[in-house]
């Protein structure tokens, strides 16, 4: 089949605009959730992990200088204005130490107020994403463990955003908890569109948005989840042989197209289950005839059924 490439440049201006359309498409019902948990100045020695909460988490450095460590990453110095993302909760380290070994035996570590910003100290913003339903996305799974994101790789919205988390996090105890939780959730989803742009991106998906022929077959299943999907009708949509649309959606995707159709339809459901729509209703919305059929998809993909999350919408 050879070696998936971006569309070349004579497609290019013709091609961001489908992609910047099926990117926003893809986007539009995307639950994501931020929660800022820390923002302060730290000064001396300190070191800082915030995995194990299954949560996805980012830090981002408002002044001063930090490392990095994670998996392979061994002393990465982090400034003012970098953002480190870790889709995966991945264990990690952020430190002022340039030594591994240093770094991962300081425990405590002196943190003042944004506001007061004493001399050779460090700012971080750190807070979580929570996808909820979108946990097992496509598009999330597909994320390296970790996204460093370099002030001078920012561009356009990106760099207001970033700007706007810090200043508003100086604000210190005059913060807006929810400010700074929107401007953390729309920093994300504009770093998404901006990756999906990006010809050189090593994520699947992104490169399948590229491809004219594969954008449309996705775009087409993001648009009507509840058709009776085949592989044969998507590859004629795309204009493939049925053998070629396989190979090129599994080189994507790294999944088949009858898998990343299920994982598009059972995370819908869940939304909608505990928004409080029916089991009856939600099945026949994304695509499954019969309640009992869709039950125990619903089951096998979350290890529970769908009864539940309705229950824990109640109960919530």
């Amino acid at each position: 089949m050879g070696e998936l490439t971006a569309p070349n440049n004579k497609m290019n201006c013709h091609n961001r605009w489908g992609t910047m359309f099926n990117i926003n498409n893809l986007l539009s019902n995307f639950h994501l959730h931020a929660t800022i948990f820390h923002r302060s100045l730290l000064c001396k020695t300190w070191s800082t992990d915030t995995s194990g909460s299954g949560l996805a988490s980012f830090h981002l450095v408002s002044q001063g200088q930090a490392f990095l460590y994670c998996g392979d990453i061994k002393a990465l110095e982090l400034t003012a204005g970098d953002l480190v993302v870790f889709p995966h909760d991945a264990p990690h380290i952020i430190s002022s130490s340039n030594s591994e070994q240093a770094a991962a035996t300081i425990s405590r570590f002196v943190a003042y107020p944004m506001v007061d910003e004493p001399s050779d100290s460090t700012g971080l913003i750190c807070g979580y994403f929570d996808f909820s339903e979108d946990k097992n996305h496509p598009l999330i799974c597909q994320l390296p463990a970790c996204m460093v994101i370099r002030k001078q790789e920012q561009s356009g919205a990106l760099t207001g955003i970033t700007q706007s988390l810090i200043e508003e996090a100086k604000l210190g105890s005059l913060a807006n908890d929810v400010i700074l939780s929107r401007l953390s959730e729309v920093f994300f989803l504009s770093l998404l569109r901006k990756l999906s742009n990006d010809e050189h991106s090593n994520i699947g998906l992104f490169k399948a948005l590229q491809d004219p022929k594969m954008s449309k077959v996705l775009n087409a299943i993001s648009q009507d989840l509840c058709q009776s999907w085949s592989v044969n009708t998507l590859a004629e949509l795309g204009g493939y042989s049925r053998a070629s649309f396989a190979s090129y959606f599994k080189a994507y995707l790294d999944m088949t197209p009858i898998e990343y159709i299920t994982r598009l339809r059972l995370s819908q459901a869940q939304k909608q289950l505990r928004a409080g729509d029916s089991v009856y209703k939600t099945a026949l919305d994304v695509g499954y005839q019969s309640d009992i059929t869709f039950a125990k998809a619903f089951k096998r993909y979350f290890g529970y059924g769908p009864g539940s999350s309705r229950r824990a919408n109640t109960e919530a």
